[in-house]
C-alpha cells in the first residue's frame, strides 16, 4: 500500500488478475500504469459482459475492481454501491466477504469516518487470518495501519504495516512489500525519527525501481524529499521532487502534481524565492481541478503565510479546515495567525497558540507538535507568562534534541541548522525568570552544536583500550622493545579513535557531547575560578542578546536590546575583512569594534571590574572573531585584559594543572619546512635566541620523523609553517612539514600522542590553523567537519593551543611570536603573554591594525 504523495489513497490492485487478455486483465494493466479513465472503461465492460453471462464469480471480481476505481476517483458512494453488487453476488463466499469487507474499510477512510473503517478493516484482517489467506490479511493490514495512521495512533499503525512488511515478505510480492516499506517511512517521518523513515524511503524507492514501477518510484521519492528536506538536505529534496513531477505530468495525474507542485513551492518560500507564489498557485489548481478541495486548503494556507499571513485570511482557511476535519491545516493557520498577532494582539494570539497545540497534538505528527509548543511557547514569553512560556519551550527543545539524537548520519549537522531559535527562546524565559543557572546550562547545550570538544561515548571501547594501554606503558623501561610497540599501539589508536569521531561528528552534532553540565557542576566549576577571572557566553536570542556573566563570586545575565541580526551581521562583515587583510580603512574597522563593544562590553562593565583575565565561551557567530579586537571606552578588549577562549563553560571545570613553565631545554621549534616562508625562518632564530637551549628544526630538517622524534620531552611545540584548509573536504586539510610527503595531514595529528606526552602547549603560527570548518551542507556525503588543526591536537593530549583566525602577516607574526616566548621566560602566564605580545606589536605603527595583531587566539588552559 503506497500512501500517495503522502495522502490517504488506496491504490491497492483488488485482486491477482486472472490469465487472459480480457477487460479485467487489461483493466488491471491500466491500473498499474495510473490511467484510471481506461481502468474504469475496461472494469464497465467487464461487469456488463458477466451480467450478459450471469457470471457470478466474474461480476464479483468486476465489481471489487470498480468499487476501487471509484473510490480513488472520489465517488464514495458509486464505490459502495459497486460493493453491495459485489456482496450480493458472492453467495457466502467466506473469502470474498472478507475482501469486500477490507474495501468497505477503504470507502470508510476514504470518506473520513476512520473509526469505522479501524473497526471495519481490523474485523477483515482478523478473517483472512482466520481463513489463512496471507495475501488478503497483507491488504487488510496495510489499510488498517492507512486507518490508524490517519487517527494519530502512530505505534498502531506500525505495528500493521510491520505485519503488512512481514507477510508480502514471505509472499515474495515485492510490490507489496515496497508499499509497506513506504508507509513504514511515513509513520516513522510522523513519530519524528527522521533516520528510520529516511532508511525504509529509500529502501522502497529502490524496490520500484528494481519493479519498473515509475508511480511507485515517485511517491516513495516525493516522502522521501520531505524526509530530507526536514534533515537541512534541501538540494537532495528537490532533485527527489522534480523527478517525481516528471512523472506524475506525464502520467497527466493531477493529484500528485498537487502535492509536488507544493513541496517545491515550500522549498522556494523557505530559501525565500518569490517563485514560490507560482508554485503554490499551480498546486492549488492542481488539487481543485482533480476535485481535491480540501488538499488545496493547505496550499492555500501556504500561500497566505508566504503573502504576509493576514490574520482574516488565516482564519478563514483555519475555518474551512475545521470543517473539512483536516486538524494539521487547521492547527497550521492558527499558529500562522499567532505568530502574526504575537506583538498587536498578545490575548488573541496566545489563544490561537492553544488552539493549534490542542489540534497538535491530535494529529500525532511530530514536527507540528513542537513547532506548536515553541510558538505558543514564545507567545507566553512575549506576554509575560513565564510559567507557562518555559515549560512550553523546554518541551519544544527536549523535542528536537530527540529527533537529533536518533540521527546517524551526514544530515544530522543540517537537521541543527535554523533552530537555535528554539533554545534563544528558552534561554530568554529562563533568564526573565531569574533562572540564570538554568539559562547557562541551555547556553551550553546550544554550544555543543557548534563546537564540540571532547570524547563521545559510543567510542568508549577505544578509551579503554587507551587506558590499558597507558598504564601498561607505565609500568614499563621506556626504552624496552614492549615500551616501543605500546607507544606504536598507543598513537594507531589515538588515530583510529579521531577518526570515528569525525565520522560520527559529521552524522551527528551532538555526538561530542561528553557532559551536560548539571547546576551541582556550576558550584563547583565557580570555586575552581581563580580571582581575577571572569567567563562570558553572548547568546543570541530571537531579538536581543544576552550576556551570562560567570566568575568566582556570582552568575548573572544581561539582557541587551539589539537586533540580534544587527549584531551577526557586524561580526559577519567584520570577519569577513578581516580574512580578506583589508586595512586600508581602519576608522571602519574600529567603528565596527566599537559598535560590538557597546553591545559586548558595555553592558556588564560592572559585572567585569576587577577582571584581569576575560574568558570567553563563544558559540555560532562568534566563534568568527577573537574577542580582543572588541573596543570598550576607546580601547581594544587587549588592552585592558588577558583573553582566552573556551569551548564550552563546563570545560573549565577540569582546570587546575601545575603553573605553566618553559625554557630553551623545553621547546621544539619548527620553521619554514618547505623554504617558502622566510619570515618563518627568522621567527624561530629569535625565538631560539630569546630561549637559549631550544631545539630548532629549520628548513628540511622539519620531516615528520623528526619532529615526532624531538617532540619527546618537550612542554612547548611551536610550528611556524603554513596551514592549508580543505574547505570541499576539512578532514584533508594539512601542515606543511618537510621529507618527501610534505604535510602533517589533519587525522595524523592525534597519533602525535606518545610524542606529545609531556606537551602542556602547542603554538602554531600557521595561517587560519584555529578556524572551524563544516563539511559542505551540500556535499552527497560529507564526512567530517573538524574544529581546526588546532583542536586535533586536543586529541594527542595538549591542554593549551595558541592558533590564528585568519591568514597571517609573515613579519608581524614572527615579531609578536618572539615577544610572546620572551614574556614566556620572564614568568608570565600565557593568556597575559600573548596579550602583552600583542600589545608590543600594536605599538609598532605600521602593525596598529588588528589584521596584524589580533589574528592569534588562546584556547584551553591560560595559566
Amino acid at each position: 500500500m503506497r500512501l500517495r504523495a503522502a495522502l490517504l489513497l488506496l491504490l491497492l490492485l483488488p485482486a491477482v488478475a486472472r490469465p487472459g487478455d480480457g477487460p479485467i486483465e487489461r483493466g488491471d494493466a491500466a491500473w498499474r500504469d495510473g490511467d484510471l479513465a481506461t481502468a474504469l472503461i475496461e472494469w464497465t465492460d467487464a461487469l456488463a459482459a458477466a451480467r450478459d453471462a450471469s457470471d457470478d464469480g466474474a461480476i464479483v471480481e468486476a465489481s471489487i475492481r470498480l468499487a476501487a476505481a471509484h473510490r480513488e476517483a472520489g465517488r464514495v458512494d458509486t464505490a459502495a454501491r459497486a460493493l453491495d453488487l459485489a456482496d450480493a453476488h458472492a453467495r457466502g463466499d467466506a473469502l470474498t466477504k472478507a475482501r469486500i469487507a477490507t474495501a468497505r474499510g477503504q470507502i470508510a477512510l476514504r470518506r473520513g469516518d476512520v473509526r469505522e473503517a479501524e473497526r471495519t478493516l481490523a474485523l477483515a484482517y482478523g478473517e483472512h487470518q482466520r481463513l489463512d489467506d496471507p495475501a488478503g490479511a497483507a491488504t487488510a493490514a496495510l489499510s488498517l495501519g492507512v486507518a490508524r495512521l490517519a487517527r494519530a495512533d502512530l505505534d498502531g499503525a506500525w505495528k500493521a504495516f510491520t505485519v503488512a512488511s512481514t507477510l508480502y515478505e514471505a509472499l515474495g510480492d515485492a510490490a507489496g512489500r515496497a508499499d509497506a516499506l513506504t508507509d513504514l517511512g511515513i509513520t516513522a517521518l510522523r513519530r519524528g525519527d527522521l533516520r528510520t523513515a529516511r532508511d525504509h524511503l529509500e529502501a522502497a524507492v529502490a524496490a520500484y525501481h528494481g519493479l519498473g514501477d515509475p508511480l511507485g518510484e515517485a511517491d516513495a521519492a516525493t516522502n522521501l524529499g520531505r524526509v530530507l528536506q526536514m534533515l537541512g538536505r534541501d538540494d537532495l529534496a528537490e532533485a527527489r521532487y522534480e523527478s517525481a513531477l516528471a512523472v506524475a505530468r506525464a502520467r497527466k495525474d493531477l493529484p500528485r502534481q498537487g502535492t509536488l507542485l507544493a513541496n517545491l513551492g515550500t522549498l522556494a518560500h523557505l530559501r525565500g524565492d518569490p517563485e514560490a507564489v507560482e508554485w503554490y498557485t499551480a498546486s492549488e489548481t492542481a488539487w481543485r481541478t482533480a476535485g481535491r478541495p480540501r488538499e488545496a486548503l493547505g496550499v492555500a494556507l501556504n500561500r497566505a503565510i508566504l503573502q504576509g499571513g493576514d490574520p482574516g485570511a488565516l482564519g478563514k482557511i483555519r475555518d474551512e479546515a475545521t470543517a473539512a476535519r483536516e486538524p494539521g491545516i487547521a492547527a497550521r493557520a492558527s499558529l500562522g495567525i499567532a505568530t502574526r498577532l504575537r506583538r498587536t494582539d498578545p490575548k488573541r494570539a496566545g489563544e490561537e497558540a492553544r488552539a493549534a497545540l490542542a489540534l497538535a497534538d491530535g494529529t500525532g505528527d511530530a514536527a507540528l507538535a513542537w513547532g506548536a509548543r515553541y510558538v505558543a511557547g514564545r507567545v507566553a514569553l512575549d506576554r509575560g507568562d513565564l510559567d507557562e512560556a518555559v515549560p512550553l519551550l523546554r518541551a519544544a527543545v527536549d523535542a528536537l534534541e530527540r529527533t537529533r539524537r536518533d540521527l546517524a548520519d551526514a544530515e544530522a549537522r543540517s537537521f541543527t541548522f535554523g533552530h537555535a531559535d528554539v533554545y534563544g527562546a528558552l534561554i530568554d524565559a529562563l533568564l526573565a525568570r531569574g533562572e540564570s543557572a538554568t539559562a547557562l546550562l541551555y547556553a551550553e547545550r546550544l554550544q555543543q552544536w557548534d563546537l564540540p570538544d571532547a570524547a563521545p561515548s559510543p567510542t568508549e571501547g577505544l578509551t579503554a583500550e587507551q587506558a590499558w594501554l597507558e598504564e601498561r606503558l607505565a609500568g614499563t623501561d621506556g626504552s624496552s622493545e614492549e615500551a616501543a610497540a605500546l607507544r606504536e599501539r598507543l598513537a594507531a589508536l589515538r588515530v583510529e579513535f579521531a577518526e570515528t569521531v569525525d565520522q560520527l561528528r559529521a552524522r551527528d552534532p551532538d555526538f561530542d557531547r561528553r557532559v551536560r553540565v548539571a547546576p551541582e557542576d556550576l558550584e563547583a566549576i565557580q570555586a575552581d575560578l581563580p580571582p581575577g577571572v571572569t567567563v562570558v557566553q553572548p547568546v543570541l536570542l530571537e531579538d536581543r542578546l544576552a550576556l551570562l556573566v560567570f566568575r568566582r563570586d556570582r552568575l548573572v545575565a544581561r539582557i541587551v536590546d539589539v537586533p540580534s541580526a544587527d549584531v551577526a551581521d557586524t561580526i559577519a562583515r567584520l570577519a569577513r575583512s578581516l580574512r580578506a587583510g583589508l586595512v586600508t580603512r581602519p576608522e571602519w574597522t574600529v567603528e565596527q569594534a566599537d559598535r560590538l563593544g557597546d553591545w559586548l562590553v558595555d553592558p556588564i562593565a560592572g559585572d567585569l571590574e576587577g577582571t584581569e583575565v576575560l574568558v570567553v565561551s563563544a558559540t555560532g557567530p562568534f566563534r568568527q572573531l577573537p574577542f580582543a579586537l572588541v573596543r570598550a571606552d576607546g580601547k581594544w578588549l587587549a588592552e585592558r585584559y588577558a583573553v582566552v577562549g573556551v569551548t564550552h563553560v563546563g570545560s573549565l571545570a577540569d582546570r587546575g594543572a601545575s603553573a605553566f613553565h618553559v625554557d630553551g631545554s623545553s621547546l621544539l621549534l619548527v620553521g619554514n619546512p618547505d623554504h617558502t616562508l622566510a619570515g618563518a625562518d627568522v621567527e624561530v632564530k629569535a625565538i631560539a635566541e630569546a630561549m637559549p637551549g631550544a631545539q630548532v628544526l629549520v628548513g628540511d630538517a622539519g620531516t615528520l620523523a623528526a619532529v615526532t622524534e624531538a617532540a619527546r620531552g618537550k612542554t612547548v611545540v611551536h610550528l611556524a609553517t603554513h596551514g592549508r584548509i580543505d574547505p570541499e573536504q576539512p578532514d584533508r586539510s594539512h601542515l606543511v612539514l618537510a621529507g618527501p610527503d610534505g604535510r602533517l595531514a589533519y587525522r595524523e595529528i592525534p597519533g602525535l600522542g606518545p610524542s606529545l606526552a609531556s606537551c602542556r602547549m602547542v603554538v602554531l603560527s600557521a595561517c587560519e590553523s584555529g578556524l572551524a570548518v563544516d563539511a559542505p551542507a551540500a556535499a552527497a556525503e560529507p564526512l567530517v567537519s573538524i574544529n581546526g588543526l588546532a583542536a586535533q591536537f586536543r586529541r594527542a593530549g595538549v591542554e593549551t593551543l595558541v592558533a590564528s583566525l585568519w591568514q597571517v602577516d609573515d613579519e608581524a607574526t614572527g615579531a609578536l611570536m618572539t615577544a610572546f616566548y620572551r614574556r614566556l621566560a620572564a614568568g608570565e602566564d600565557i593568556a597575559r603573554a600573548l596579550a602583552g605580545a600583542q600589545a608590543d606589536v600594536r605599538a609598532t605603527s605600521t602593525w596598529s591594525h588588528p589584521w596584524y595583531w589580533a589574528g592569534f587566539v588562546v584556547v584551553g588552559d591560560w595559566r
